[in-house]
C-alpha cells in the first residue's frame, strides 16, 4: 500500500483522499461500534468525519498519528451524537465525558473456539473477567492489543497522558492474571486478534 500523504489530502487529491478512507474505514467502524454499538449512528458519523476532512481539509494541518487524529475525531462525533439523544441538546466537545457510552469488549467465542486451542469454558471466564474491567481499561487494552496504537496514540485518542495509559494497562492485566491462571493467559496473549 503506498504511504499516505496528508500534503495531496489538503490539496484536494482524490485518490489520496480514497485512499485515506480505503486505510482507515475499517478501523473506524470497529472503533466507533464498541463505543456505540448502533451500526447507522457509527456509519453516519464516519462519513461526517470523512465529509467535514474533505470540507476543511486546506485548514487541517497534518496530524502526527493519522489513526489516532481519526479515532479521536471519529469518538468526539459519537459520543456528541450521544449526548444530543440522551438529554435533548448537543453540548461542546470540551464537556465530552465518558459515561455518555459503554465500551464494550467482547470475545467472538465461536470463531475463537475454532481457530485456537482455547475452550468455550475458558473463554466465558475471559469475557466474564473482561467485563469486570472498567471502560476505561477495556477501551486501553482494545487500542493496544486489537488496534496496535502506540500509548502515546491511546492518550491522544482518550485524552488521558501517557503515564495514565501505562497505568491503566499495568492494572487491567494485573487485574486479569490475578484472577486466572499463568498458562491460560499466555495462551489467551497469543490469540489476542479473536476479539471483536
Amino acid at each position: 500500500m503506498k504511504t499516505l500523504s496528508w500534503d495531496k489530502i489538503q490539496q484536494g487529491d482524490e485518490e489520496a483522499f480514497r485512499q485515506l478512507y480505503e486505510q482507515y474505514a475499517d478501523l473506524l467502524y470497529g472503533y466507533g461500534m464498541k463505543i456505540a454499538g448502533d451500526e447507522t449512528l457509527v456509519t453516519e458519523a464516519i462519513q461526517s468525519l470523512f465529509v467535514y476532512i474533505f470540507e476543511k481539509r486546506e485548514t487541517c494541518t497534518a496530524p502526527q498519528s493519522i489513526p489516532a487524529y481519526l479515532c479521536v475525531s471519529l469518538r468526539h462525533m459519537i459520543v456528541n451524537e450521544l449526548k444530543k439523544e440522551n438529554s435533548g441538546s448537543l453540548k461542546s466537545l470540551d464537556e465530552v465525558g465518558t459515561n455518555e457510552y459503554q465500551f464494550d469488549l467482547e470475545i467472538d467465542i465461536e470463531t475463537a473456539i475454532i481457530r485456537s486451542e482455547l475452550e468455550k469454558e475458558q473463554l466465558e471466564v475471559l469475557q466474564k473477567e473482561l467485563n469486570n474491567l472498567t471502560k476505561q481499561q477495556r477501551e486501553v487494552l482494545y487500542l493496544k492489543y486489537y488496534k496496535k496504537m502506540s500509548p502515546e496514540e491511546i492518550a491522544q485518542v482518550m485524552g488521558l497522558t501517557s503515564r495514565t495509559v501505562y497505568n491503566t494497562t499495568h492494572m487491567a492485566i494485573s487485574s486479569l492474571r490475578e484472577r486466572m491462571s499463568k498458562s491460560f493467559l499466555l495462551l489467551v496473549a497469543a490469540n489476542l486478534w479473536i476479539f471483536n
